[in-house]
């Protein structure tokens, strides 16, 4: 096979191990995770990153290894350009998709149902206006005997 038809992912994968660079020093070294290194060698492009991020990715290894950037983008360029579909965004939720719609109406009902909750509660403590805010409204004053001047428990003694 000539190099003029090699994928971004055989280049890769050819300069790598002719450098003898293993993947896991290209991780460690770059902080990017071997996973996204091997979907890169295998030329799995629909599991890769946008192409603002691979480029990100090859100029980062290109300085740290001393690969040449050019060829390497070049290689991604005609690599997206065979696929044509690696900029797309990948749409988690279909227009018609009606779970969707339904998750984000309990969540609404949810968050609104909280708030009117905590809004009765707020307006209640408020209201009443018991002399120690509105943990008094839930204490319970039991009468209390003095002796001499001198608060007492029932206490026996």
């Amino acid at each position: 096979m000539s190099e003029e038809k090699l994928t971004l992912g055989q280049y890769f994968r050819a300069e790598r191990e002719k450098r003898g660079i293993e993947l896991k020093e290209i991780e460690e070294r770059t902080k990017i995770s071997a996973q996204t290194l091997r979907f890169l060698e295998d030329d799995q492009i629909d599991m890769l990153p946008p192409r603002a991020f691979l480029r990100g990715f090859l100029q980062v290894i290109s300085k740290e290894f001393d690969f040449d950037e050019e060829e390497l983008v070049r290689y991604l360029d005609e690599t997206i350009a065979a696929y044509g579909h690696l900029d797309e965004p990948v749409r988690r939720f279909k227009p018609g998709d009606t779970t969707f719609i339904t998750r984000v109406i309990v969540i609404a009902v949810v968050v609104f149902a909280a708030i009117v909750i905590f809004g009765i509660a707020v307006k209640k403590c408020n209201h009443s206006n018991p002399p120690q805010g509105c943990a008094g409204m839930y204490t319970v004053n039991l009468p209390e005997k003095t002796v001499n001047g001198l608060i007492t428990d029932d206490v026996p003694g």
